[in-house]
């Protein structure tokens, strides 16, 4: 049924034990989804003044397919196979040649793809539509479609005749939890031999709940989604519909369309089920990937009836989805928002095209380090790792070890592993785009203290002693210190009061001294006095630093892990507790030879990189 790679590997085969792990080539297997053809032919047996005289090659809705389909090839795609899901007639079920109809319909469309793409006939699936007679030649059987062990893909049918859309009275209820049970048993078969591959389930009507439906069309939809939902916690399954004709009026789609939606896994989907109204929602979380098939046919209006293909490229672990239109490559951002069944928020998900990472590839495990995680982040989806530089940063260099574990293929952000043949690691490190401290003539960029004092500077914590000097060998005062920590709050607004002898009000540290004592981070020295130019010891930092975090409501656990410091015995009682804290949390180290020093005088340069650590360790900034 569907067209495979010859050079398929087989990693690994123990008969009765573990299931075959196959490995495509670096080409992917390329399929186009389409749906809603609807050919408009006029049929002798009866007359309707709509139906069109015009052979169904001229027909309007063959040269809108036509147009699509030159597209593609124009782009220089070429799809190994092609699926549609439903109505290859306007004619309607009751009519005397639909059959003939949908088949005339599937003819064209088989004869389209062969002419303009080379799609062998062979390697095409037709799903029935609610417009289409279930034994018009060409029409797939519902269920699960035979397959080859070498296959890159497996494809389930839904017919209408199994899932109907006109479901207004609970005797379609016996006919949709039939095809739920059976759905039931023939993903669990698959989740039982752990099926990785990605299945396309192709069927005609949508499940979730719009205007469109009023608690008639896919009524009993849930009993459905139940099942595919349960087994996509193990199987890697893309849901492809038609059906739903957007923009015909208000009650029918309205607003949202459907022409070109996608909802990702691990979002919400309203499905429809019995009782639901327009009041209500029946909000699921997807374990798989929903999505219009592609529209190309009937329209009662050019509001949202937006006409595409999809193309799915699927490689050995993962899938592009891609749409065209008759332009061409279709990523108009309101394909992702306006047409959606869920209207997602801004920015939640990226425009097409979109990969999706299959899950259940490899039985290894992929493990991200970032070695400036100051500078960007590294996120592991499965076997993608998605790379983000920060503001005014860049990705300098990656690795992954054992060296040669994986093949590596980078698309943007992304970067997918395949060919795992042990665990591995993925090892990034970004660098400066521009340097914040570049402007002080004593900071060594090759020092130990630079991204300390630059992420410092560049966050608005630290400034310079003058406009050309930072001095990070200076000694950091009790001043110094709980205004940095009062920037790092985001500068409140309190009113300044004259609380010590020795803070003037006018005084450029007065605010942050009086936040600092009605916070409890900071206190006085004693006899009325703050003594604000006396510099901090590192002990004393620790704790004004663990105080702030406990006001922050910051993880503040720690193991007083201080205690293996040769000199740990002259921390003092009261910082005691702050230090072991700071010390397990990596934000403080020894200064060599074993030592601590807490009685040390912390440099400006030492609390830059000690700040520095907590914000990326507490996202405090």
């Amino acid at each position: 049924m569907k067209r495979f790679f010859a050079t398929i590997l087989i990693l690994a085969l123990l008969v009765g034990l573990v299931p075959c792990l196959t490995v495509f080539a670096s080409e992917p297997i390329v399929i186009l989804f389409g749906s809603d053809y609807q050919n408009n032919c006029y049929q002798p047996s009866y007359n309707r003044n709509y139906y069109d005289n015009t052979p169904i090659a001229e027909q309007p809705r063959t040269l809108e397919l036509q147009a699509i389909l030159d597209s593609v090839a124009e782009s220089g795609v070429r799809p190994d196979a092609a699926m549609f899901a439903g109505d290859y007639t306007d004619h309607f079920q009751s009519d005397g040649d639909e059959a003939h109809c949908a088949g005339d319909g599937i003819r064209q469309i088989k004869s389209m793809l062969e002419t303009t793409l080379g799609i062998d006939p062979n390697q095409t699936v037709f799903a029935q539509g609610n417009h289409d007679f279930e034994l018009a030649e060409g029409i797939a059987t519902s269920g699960l479609q035979p397959y080859d062990e070498d296959d890159a893909y497996l494809v389930y049918v839904i017919n209408e005749a199994s899932f109907p859309y006109d479901q207004a009275n609970s005797s379609f209820r016996t006919i949709v939890a039939g095809t739920a049970q059976r759905l039931q048993e023939d993903l669990g078969d698959l989740v039982q031999a752990e099926e990785a591959r990605p299945i396309m389930l192709l069927c005609h009507v949508p499940l979730h709940y719009s205007s469109r439906y009023k608690g008639k069309d896919n009524t009993y939809a849930n009993l459905i989604f139940d099942e595919i939902n349960e087994a996509a916690e193990e199987l890697n399954i893309f849901f492809f519909y038609g059906h739903n004709h957007s923009g015909a009026s208000a009650d029918y789609e309205g607003s949202w369309g459907g022409a070109v939606n996608y909802v990702g896994r691990g979002y919400d989907l309203d499905v429809n089920c019995e009782g639901h109204g327009d009041a209500g929602t029946n909000m699921k979380k997807l374990n798989f990937t929903y999505l219009n098939a592609g529209y190309v046919g009937y329209s009662t209006s050019g509001t949202n009836d937006t006409k595409t293909v999809s193309v799915l490229s699927i490689y050995d672990n993962r899938v592009k989805i891609a749409r065209y239109d008759k332009n061409g490559e279709y990523t108009a951002r309101e394909s992702l928002g306006m047409t959606n069944p869920f209207k997602p928020a801004e920015g939640e998900v990226s425009n097409y095209p979109i990969t999706v990472v299959l899950q259940n590839t490899t039985p290894y495990t992929l493990i991200a380090e970032n070695r400036t995680p100051h500078y960007g982040s590294v996120a592991i989806d499965g076997v993608r790792a998605t790379v983000r530089a920060y503001e005014n940063y860049e990705l300098d260099s990656w690795h992954i070890s054992p060296e040669g574990a994986a093949t590596v293929t980078q698309e943007g952000e992304f970067f997918y592993f395949s060919d795992l043949t042990s665990d591995c690691t993925f090892t990034v490190t970004f660098k400066e785009t521009s340097c914040a401290s570049e402007h002080f003539e004593d900071v060594e960029q090759t020092l130990w203290y630079h991204d300390g004092i630059d992420y410092a500077v560049r966050n608005g914590l630290f400034a310079g002693v003058s406009e050309h000097r930072f001095q990070p060998d200076g000694r950091m005062t009790r001043a110094m210190l709980v205004t940095v920590l009062y920037r790092l709050s985001n500068s409140p607004t309190i009113l300044v009061s004259q609380i010590y002898d020795d803070v003037p009000l006018e005084a450029w540290y007065a605010t942050a001294v009086t936040w600092a004592k009605f916070t409890g981070i900071a206190d006085g020295v004693g006899d009325g006095r703050f003594a604000p130019d006396v510099p901090v010891t590192r002990e004393q930092a620790a704790t004004m630093l663990y105080r702030y975090a406990k006001y922050c409501e910051d993880l503040v656990d720690y193991d007083p892990s201080a205690d293996g410091f040769d000199d740990s015995q002259q921390i003092s009682r009261f910082a005691y507790e702050a230090m072991g804290w700071a010390v397990a949390s990596e934000l403080i180290g020894g200064v060599g030879n074993n030592r601590l020093d807490p009685q040390g005088t912390a440099t400006r340069a030492q609390l830059a990189t000690i700040l520095m650590r907590y914000c990326i360790a507490f996202r405090a900034k």
